[in-house]
């Protein structure tokens, strides 16, 4: 092959510029901080980078799921431990109110504590969490629980959620009752409690015990505390069950954090600069970019024309 100064001048410009290619890559992943800025960089940890980042992306937002049922499942079993206390004091009235010796005008004082526990219940039952409320099932913008007459002498009935179903015997579905939280990949896991389901015995017993309270004597055959006693035995249970759920958003929430931790590991191992290697690299590559330069300068000095004077 015949060597021209042409084709030495090629090849010069040709290394030159690869010289060039390679600084300007260096000089990106210095500012960049990352080893990796194009696909064509590097296609095969591109993609490694491009999976693992999803996969970071994909499990904060199950973190966030989990901080969310958490924080749900917190408001209610706040919830029930004050409903709870509420059925603990309408027996202590209950038990005072079977005694023969109370007067009518202390039985119409216990009466009136039921009539303001029945309100503190009401209260409870109507709780919301981050402007939703908690036992409205998917009806979540509606409060679950008003009053039928609240003008009306007595305790009135309470209604589950009549203006939004309407008709005499409103009834939720399966599908209305639960609101679900996606907490790992296909799992989910449903966070708020059946309301008329926990809150109708209590109301009902509470009804019961103030118009026996009312009346200036005993009932002998009264079963209210016996229906007090059950309406405390269904609130442990969703205690109980609401504390299982607890423990499990709190473990998936462990487990999730630790995932995110070493995927953030494998990416960062894939992704993140070598600063002490880069910044090597770099002073070799502008060594060789000026040694190029050095040699170009005496291979295109000489010509023909230099010795035909």
């Amino acid at each position: 092959m015949r060597i021209t100064n042409r084709v030495m001048n090629n090849n010069l410009l040709l290394n030159l510029n690869r010289g060039l290619t390679r600084l300007d890559r260096l000089n990106n992943q210095l500012g960049s901080k990352k080893q990796i800025n194009v696909p064509s960089d590097d296609p095969v940890k591109a993609g490694v980078i491009l999976r693992t980042s999803s996969s970071i992306r994909e499990t904060e937002q199950y973190i966030r799921n989990n901080g969310a049922a958490e924080s749900w499942l917190d408001s209610s079993d706040i919830v029930l431990k004050d409903v709870i206390a509420v059925i603990h004091r309408a027996k202590e009235l209950g038990v005072n109110g079977a005694s023969s010796h109370l007067d009518e005008t202390a039985r119409q004082a216990l009466a009136d504590e039921v009539e303001q526990l029945h309100g503190n219940l009401l209260q409870l039952a109507n709780s919301s969490h981050g402007g939703r409320y908690l036992f409205a099932g998917q009806y979540t913008q509606t409060a679950p629980f008003e009053l039928e007459d609240p003008d009306g002498e007595g305790l009135s009935n309470v209604l589950f959620l009549e203006k939004t179903m309407g008709g005499d015997d409103p009834v939720l579905g399966d599908d209305e009752k639960s609101i679900y939280f996606e907490i790992g990949v296909g799992v989910t896991m449903g966070v708020n409690l059946d309301g008329e389901r926990l809150f109708s015995p209590i109301f009902g017993a509470l009804q019961k015990l103030h118009n026996e309270l009312s009346e200036p004597d005993p009932a002998s055959d009264s079963d209210v505390l016996g229906e007090l006693d059950s309406a405390l035995d269904g609130v442990l249970q969703q205690v109980s069950e609401l504390g299982g759920k607890q423990n499990r958003v709190e473990l998936a929430q462990e487990r999730l954090m630790d995932l995110k931790l070493n995927l953030t590991k494998i990416l960062s191992e894939e992704q993140d600069l070598d600063y002490a290697e880069a910044i090597m690299e770099l002073k070799m590559e502008e060594f060789a970019y000026r040694t190029a330069l050095s040699v170009g300068a005496r291979i295109i000095q000489p010509s023909l024309v230099d010795f035909l004077r």
